[in-house]
């Protein structure tokens, strides 16, 4: 019973995780400057690479769960820290905005 649940979460994670990022690429490519790609990204690295994560509780198996729980800290670090270096970079050479 509790293996049909872990499944039917993890299911539910990755769809969500995946709708998530096929969204934020369609942003990152329709939106004109630096800062509003920026702000799409944030949406992939975000959410949704946690929720693709976060489905591998499904597979029960302790490593696998492990791996994932370090990605999500990794992510939840240096997403914010990679955005800001971009968005400074993008202000410094005056391309922020077209």
């Amino acid at each position: 019973m509790i293996s049909v649940l872990l499944d039917v979460i993890g299911g539910a994670l990755l769809l969500l995780g995946l709708a998530l990022m096929t969204i934020s690429l369609y942003g990152v490519l329709r939106m004109p400057d630096t800062y509003s790609q920026l702000h799409a990204q944030g949406l992939a690295t975000g959410p949704g690479v946690i929720a693709v994560l976060a489905s591998s509780v499904a597979t029960e198996d302790a490593a696998t769960i492990t791996f994932a729980v370090l990605g999500i800290a990794f992510i939840a670090l240096t997403s914010p820290v990679s955005s800001h270096a971009i968005a400074r970079a993008a202000h410094r050479r005056g391309r922020g905005s077209s």
